[in-house]
């Protein structure tokens, strides 16, 4: 991968005075890509444009305007879409991590941890980019961005980042940019009373999920149990390390009475962890890298790419608050369309995953309603679940499946919801315990596929 970078780089070093396009992804590792390679292109004095693509496809690339540029720099997308990249004629880069299609073109330098054998969870779009950066000079300022990049696209789901991210991590926290700490991995540690953390923390469901009664009396439980504190209107941050311990180990002990026997030893991973956070940040929201990406997320989902890229940037005033009203409204989405698919949706389960069909869930948060569907009683939480959005032509399906059957039964959602989608003309990939797929009318046939190859 070092070669192909050193070769990108001699590339836009012999072509400084030529015009640039960088085109990248809208999640929060596609956003923080194009706040890297946009920092660079300023330090190197580039002519460049930029541009934001949900999706590579046939029709979208007919929209780029390729010949309006000398050289095309693709971030965190363009690997698994490489034939659409066939017959143009400029000088191509690519810097990304999803799984490629194998298909040699001379025109692009393809920078991606795939082809060097490297793991999926190693690095993120963001991760390369970073690389590539860094190739210029120091520009360790910028691998903070790539960490960000990396908790949003949750390559942190064993507990921790590994691989090259540990690499970017070390750069990150030389710079004084990020703390590392060892935490309970629950949701909202500066901005969630820990009552609600433990009613949304479904990586095991027990008796807890969804259930605030129980959770307070649970933690009076283990308050009298263990003489401490844990009031249930305080924040995980503002628990100190031995009351944090005693809780995880309590949830521990609790979560071994729920799962299959070969899930046990995997449980402690979704319990502890490491946490990332920003240095010298007063913004709540922002200070864990988790709830970062959840705010970047919120915007990008509704094509607001200006108000989450202007946060990154360092613009807190009127877009911070543009950000919060945006995560409102996203919350509010979401909560509806759990509660649509609890009193309207039929779950149709079979021997391997389950499913559901929907028109009334917008596609930009389908795969975030799938997610949250283990938390109801009516979804079995054992299996996979895949969530199809109907589209004026096809659909979006999202497929999602808990962490611990990742661990332990080797699933891979992201192998086969690509194979499934491209037998039905489809296309589709994405991660072992997350992925997404675009494909024509055949859902059932998709189906079939999807049962076969998983």
């Amino acid at each position: 991968m070092w070669s192909e970078i050193e070769r990108a780089k001699k590339i836009v070093l012999k072509n400084l005075n030529k015009k640039f396009l960088f085109i990248t992804h809208v999640d929060t590792d596609g956003i923080t890509s194009r706040v890297i390679l946009q920092k660079l292109a300023e330090r190197l004095e580039i002519e460049a444009e930029f541009l934001f693509l949900k999706q590579l496809t046939y029709e979208t690339v007919q929209d780029i305007p390729f010949n309006d540029y000398d050289i095309i720099i693709f971030a965190d997308l363009g690997s698994g879409q490489l034939s659409l990249l066939k017959d143009i004629n400029k000088r191509i880069i690519i810097l990304d991590h999803h799984q490629p299609e194998h298909v040699k073109l001379n025109n692009v330098i393809h920078i991606n941890p795939h082809l060097f054998n490297k793991d999926s969870l190693d690095i993120c779009g963001a991760g390369v980019s970073y690389l590539f950066a860094k190739s210029f000079g120091n520009n360790i300022d910028l691998a903070k961005y790539a960490i960000l990049g990396a908790v949003g696209d949750i390559q942190n789901i064993e507990g921790k980042l590994i691989g090259i991210n540990r690499k970017i991590l070390s750069d990150a926290i030389m710079a004084g940019d990020i703390r590392v700490k060892r935490d309970l991995q629950l949701y909202g540690r500066y901005t969630r009373p820990i009552y609600v953390s433990l009613r949304y923390w479904s990586d095991v469901r027990t008796d807890l999920l969804n259930n605030d009664s129980n959770i307070v009396r649970y933690l009076k439980y283990i308050e009298e149990k263990h003489n401490i504190d844990l009031n249930p209107a305080k924040k995980l941050s503002e628990f100190n390390s031995k009351e944090k311990k005693i809780l995880g180990n309590e949830l521990l002990i609790k979560c071994l009475n729920y799962v299959p026997k070969r899930w046990i030893r995997f449980v402690p991973k979704v319990i502890f962890g490491e946490v990332y956070e920003l240095n010298n940040e007063d913004k709540d929201y922002l200070i864990d890298l988790s709830e970062f990406s959840t705010c970047i997320n919120a915007c990008s989902r509704y094509g607001d790419y200006e108000t989450a890229l202007k946060v990154l940037m360092g613009d807190r005033d009127k877009y911070y608050r543009r950000m919060m009203s945006n995560l409102r409204e996203h919350r509010g989405n979401l909560s509806r369309a759990i509660k649509y698919v609890k009193n309207n949706v039929e779950i149709v389960e079979n021997e391997k995953f389950q499913y559901f069909i929907t028109d009334k869930i917008e596609s930009n948060i389908i795969g975030i309603v799938a997610s949250m569907c283990y938390s109801l009683e009516e979804v079995n939480w054992l299996k996979p679940i895949l969530a199809f959005s109907e589209l004026d032509e096809g659909y979006k399906i999202s497929a999602r499946c808990p962490k611990l059957m990742c661990f332990a039964d080797n699933v891979n959602l992201g192998r086969a919801i690509k194979i499934a989608s491209s037998k039905v003309n489809g296309s589709g990939g994405g991660h072992s315990f997350a992925s997404g797929a675009y494909i024509p009318e055949n859902k059932e046939d998709f189906i079939r596929y999807f049962a076969k190859y998983l």
